[in-house]
């Protein structure tokens, strides 16, 4: 695993995150941010490069289709904030502006779709697990058929 280490500046710590990915760092950042926390966090990641952390390995989807409403408003929050990340970060330029891809995901039965707002290509990983990657036209006309429209 490639990237500097570095020790730990203080002798302890009120809060040890193992892991400095999405999970680990988004929760160390939380908490610092959080006015009522007085707290040291130290947050301890193998990868520095983070070029073989957990978050480098996923597909990168932020799920909004639950049951329950907690669940939805928490995806819905994190896709804002992953959108809204550099004013959240300060306005620094360093900060990229990151973009999120919308694909909506329908379950009818065994058979799933997925669709591309944008009406791009892009669904590779969709049909490597024998779903279909369709436009919002196909989804209209498909959905009418399986109704009995």
């Amino acid at each position: 695993m490639a990237g500097k280490t570095e020790a730990p500046k203080a002798s302890s710590y009120d809060i040890v995150i193992v892991g400095g990915a999405i999970m680990g760092s988004s929760t160390a950042w939380f908490l610092t941010q959080d006015k009522a926390f007085t707290g040291k966090v130290l947050v301890v990641e193998r990868d520095m490069s983070y070029a073989s952390c957990s978050t480098a390995h996923t597909n990168s989807c932020i799920r909004q289709q639950f049951s329950m409403e907690l669940n939805v408003r928490i995806s819905q929050f994190t896709a804002d904030f992953v959108k809204n990340l550099r004013q959240h970060m300060g306005g620094d330029e360093r900060v990229p502006d990151l973009k999120i891809l919308l694909w909506l995901y329908v379950s009818c039965g065994q058979r799933g779709f997925c669709v591309d707002p944008a009406q791009q290509s892009a669904g590779a990983a969709c049909s490597r697990r024998r779903h279909t990657v369709m436009t919002a036209a196909q989804i209209s006309e498909g959905l009418s058929v399986l109704q009995g429209g």
